[in-house]
C-alpha cells in the first residue's frame, strides 16, 4: 500500500508518562463505576419486576425507573466493591473485546 507523502498523520500531544498513567487510571475507574451503576440498576429493575403486586401506570414505572437509576448511581459512587475489583483487573492489562466479541 502506498501512502501519499503530502498527507501526514496527526501527531499526538507529548505527555509525560506519569500524566498518561493518571489519565488511564481515571478512565478505568470511571468505566468501572459506570458498570457498577448499570449492574445495580439492573438488579433493582429485576427486583421491581419480581415484586410487582399491582399494575402500575407508565408514569409510575418511569418514575420508579429514574429513582432506581439515581440510587444505583449514588451506590456506585460510594462503591460496593465491584468497581475496585474491576479496576484492579483492568490495571493488570486485561484484554478488552471489541464490539464483535473478538480480542
Amino acid at each position: 500500500m502506498d501512502f501519499d507523502p503530502k498527507i501526514k498523520p496527526p501527531i499526538p500531544p507529548i505527555m509525560p508518562d506519569a500524566d498518561l498513567g493518571k489519565y488511564k487510571n481515571q478512565s478505568v475507574e470511571k468505566a468501572a463505576e459506570a458498570f457498577e451503576s448499570y449492574f445495580l440498576n439492573t438488579i433493582f429493575q429485576e427486583f421491581a419486576k419480581a415484586n410487582e403486586l399491582t399494575k402500575k401506570s407508565f408514569a409510575e414505572e418511569t418514575q420508579m425507573s429514574l429513582f432506581y437509576e439515581k440510587v444505583a448511581d449514588i451506590m456506585a459512587k460510594r462503591g460496593i466493591g465491584l468497581k475496585e475489583m474491576l479496576s484492579r483487573y483492568m490495571e493488570r492489562g486485561a484484554k478488552v473485546s471489541d464490539k464483535n466479541g473478538e480480542k
